[in-house]
């Protein structure tokens, strides 16, 4: 079987920077499982899997473009405390969302606490990263009714 549109695939990968610190990988998260075709996973990574079989391995270097886009200093903000959560214990790299009634919600992450609050980065935080990606193919399998219909992989309970 080929990898092709609608193909639940699962993938061992490593993702490192520019230094060869490894960022994420399987041995960490497990293996990326998706169903490819669907953009569930980085355009790039998905161009060099269609057509492949299990067992074939890669590696890519991905361009900020190609990944998670360019740094943009206009999502660095700084808010007053009244707007962050109570509660919370704050600190460098907290995850924080924001998203109110129907507007999705979206990460922030903390950068640094100031006297007013805190400086907040609306960033994914590869941004502006040139990554090295190391991939294999696990398994592959055609999807099922309910993956099609639902567009996402049915995740095994345990």
């Amino acid at each position: 079987m080929h990898i092709v549109t609608d193909s639940v695939v699962t993938v061992r990968y490593r993702f490192s920077d520019e230094n060869g610190e490894t960022v994420d990988d399987s041995e960490r998260s497990g293996p990326m499982v998706y169903l490819h075709g669907r953009a569930s996973v980085l355009p790039a990574i998905e161009a060099a899997l269609a057509g492949q079989r299990k067992g074939f391995a890669s590696s890519l270097t991905l361009s900020p473009d190609q990944a998670f886009g360019a740094h943009r200093p206009e999502l660095v903000f700084e808010t007053v405390r009244e707007n962050l959560p109570p509660g919370t214990k704050l600190e460098p790299g907290t995850p924080l969302y924001s998203g109110t009634g129907d507007r999705p919600a979206f990460q922030l992450r903390v950068v640094r606490l100031t006297q007013r609050g805190a400086l907040l980065d609306g960033n994914h935080p590869l941004a502006g990263k040139t990554l090295r990606v190391e991939l294999e193919v696990l398994d592959l399998r055609p999807a099922t009714t309910e993956e099609l219909h639902s567009g996402r992989v049915a995740v095994p309970s345990t």
